[in-house]
């Protein structure tokens, strides 16, 4: 039998991802320069999503109950919290990483590569998503609280390692604007070919949604409404499919625009250092 959940716990506030935050952002102080106004800001919406992620009726209806729930959080620990987080490093954090990397031993040293590695970036942010949407690998991190937060560590780490090569603080570790594109979009093409599976399939990517123990009230007012578990899977797939190709080509456009800003930039320098002719 069911057991029916009052929709009052939709919000769960105790949810320890109040610690998670609060350890990022005395993680993120110890390094010096942080006098931009706008990196403060992508800390505090990073953070800001994160928190939304878990303790709002998002994280509760992703918690076994709702698979778009459960998508759109994996959306947000994937690729918009690591955006945000990237984008918050001062250029400190960069030195600070190379100088270890350089004077510490050669286990440090293989990390900074990994880092930086663009291809490893890639498989990563695009594996961790294919591989935890295997049926067995997700029912199994939604029935198993200790496996979920390993699923969520990966997607948060694989999701930095994704967007370094492209926003690192360090100017020189990030790709130039021809091959940013191409990883871009190519990142675009795995996702909508994910996305494609999910929507159309008539295999349950995550059983644990098609036939949960307990049922929020409100499941059954969308259950009424038409939600039923197949269309639930299909809207997850959309989801995949759209908004990440959409956060894809925003980013290609501001490499585009970083790109063009630098050339123009060099084209100023090149006449303003070019001799004046005299006859």
């Amino acid at each position: 039998m069911i057991e029916l959940i009052s929709d009052r716990e939709l919000w769960n506030w105790w949810s320890p991802v109040w610690l998670v935050a609060a350890a990022v952002a005395i993680l993120y102080g110890q390094y010096p320069g942080w006098t931009s106004l706008s990196k403060t800001l992508w800390l505090i919406s990073g953070l800001s999503v994160l928190v939304f992620a878990f303790v709002s009726p998002l994280g509760v209806l992703a918690d076994g109950f709702l698979f778009s729930a459960h998508m759109i959080q994996h959306l947000l620990m994937l690729l918009v919290v690591p955006l945000c987080l990237v984008l918050s490093l001062p250029p400190s954090a960069a030195r600070a990483t190379h100088s270890v990397a350089v004077h510490d031993g050669s286990l440090r040293q293989n990390v900074r590569r990994l880092i930086a590695s663009p291809i490893a970036g890639w498989l990563l942010g695009l594996g961790a998503m294919w591989f935890w949407h295997v049926p067995a690998f997700c029912s199994a991190a939604t029935e198993h609280y200790a496996l979920g937060v390993v699923r969520t560590m990966t997607f948060l780490v694989s999701g930095l390692l994704f967007w370094w090569p492209i926003y690192s603080p360090n100017k020189q570790a990030r790709l130039p604007a021809n091959s940013a594109v191409v990883y871009l979009f190519s990142a675009c093409l795995g996702c909508t070919l994910l996305g494609i599976y999910i929507t159309f399939t008539t295999i349950t990517v995550c059983p644990a949604f098609a036939s949960p123990q307990e049922r929020l009230a409100i499941m059954i007012a969308l259950h009424d409404a038409g939600m039923t578990s197949s269309v639930d899977q299909q809207l997850g797939g959309l989801l995949m499919w759209v908004p990440p190709c959409s956060l894809y080509v925003a980013a290609i456009i501001s490499v585009l625009c970083r790109w063009y800003s630098v050339d123009a930039q060099s084209e100023v320098g090149l006449s303003v250092a070019r001799p004046v002719e005299t006859r």
